[in-house]
């Protein structure tokens, strides 16, 4: 028994004594994919009745700020976490303002919008390949949870030179489950200290339920729930702190 322990003691040293761990503080640009991405290719929305299933989600390329850290518990693997925030405009506000204005047959409409607010919590598995003395190939596969925030849209309307009540989409809100899949190259700029170039795919699934107010007609675009992926593909720059560990 005393040999059994001493070599699962001797196995244990020889896979954690070239570990090194790390926390890094990050951010950079993020890139909607697919329907999240796409605007409404219609200008004229007149024929458009009642509720539409748009998948259109109009997001901008956005930005983002992450925090993430793992222990490597051997040479090339470790478990971690990371924390993600974004926020992705809304484009394409000129064509939505557009459509209205054809849709609910009036002289004038002004549309604004908030943004929308993406953060995810992403625990998962890390990996770590030196390829040179201060050059080490990154990655990671991570799982977890995102909460996701949809703009609120108001169509302001003026029609034979009076104001009519706006249009209003409400903000909506969703907790849903997240992916994250990326790679990194990190070089290490002293003992501690590296900086590392990601690019990463991220993806959740939340299933919005969105109120809507002011209508007082079945015309043009209006969204009750949107059921789309909000994927992206982005790509930072992190500054990490890096500890060996025995």
């Amino acid at each position: 028994m005393r040999i059994i322990l001493l070599s699962i003691g001797v196995i244990f040293t020889a896979l954690t004594a070239s570990a090194q761990s790390f926390i890094e503080v990050g951010g950079g640009v993020s890139l909607p994919t697919g329907n999240w991405s796409k605007v409404s290719t219609a200008t004229s929305m007149t024929s458009i009745q009642g509720t539409v299933d748009d998948p259109s989600g109009y997001a901008k390329t956005g930005g983002f700020f992450s925090v993430d850290g793992a222990w490597f518990f051997s040479k090339h693997f470790g478990v971690g976490l990371m924390f993600r925030y974004g926020t992705y405009n809304v484009k394409g506000i000129d064509s939505l303002s557009q459509g209205y204005e054809e849709s609910f047959d009036v002289d004038q409409t002004s549309t604004t919008a908030t943004h929308y607010t993406l953060w995810t919590v992403t625990p998962g598995l890390y990996f770590s390949l030196p390829l040179t003395k201060k050059l080490a190939f990154t990655a990671h596969a991570l799982a977890g949870i995102s909460h996701a925030t949809t703009p609120q849209i108001v169509v302001g309307i003026e029609d034979g030179g009076v104001d009519d009540p706006p249009v209003i989409q409400h903000s909506a809100s969703k907790t849903a489950f997240a992916a994250d899949l990326g790679v990194g190259l990190r070089y290490s700029v002293i003992r501690c200290l590296a900086l590392e170039l990601r690019a990463d795919y991220a993806y959740t699934k939340p299933d919005f339920t969105i109120a809507n107010d002011g209508r007082n007609n079945n015309a043009g675009r209006e969204v009750d729930h949107y059921d789309q992926s909000l994927a992206a593909v982005n790509f930072s720059l992190g500054v990490a702190y890096l500890f060996k560990h025995h």
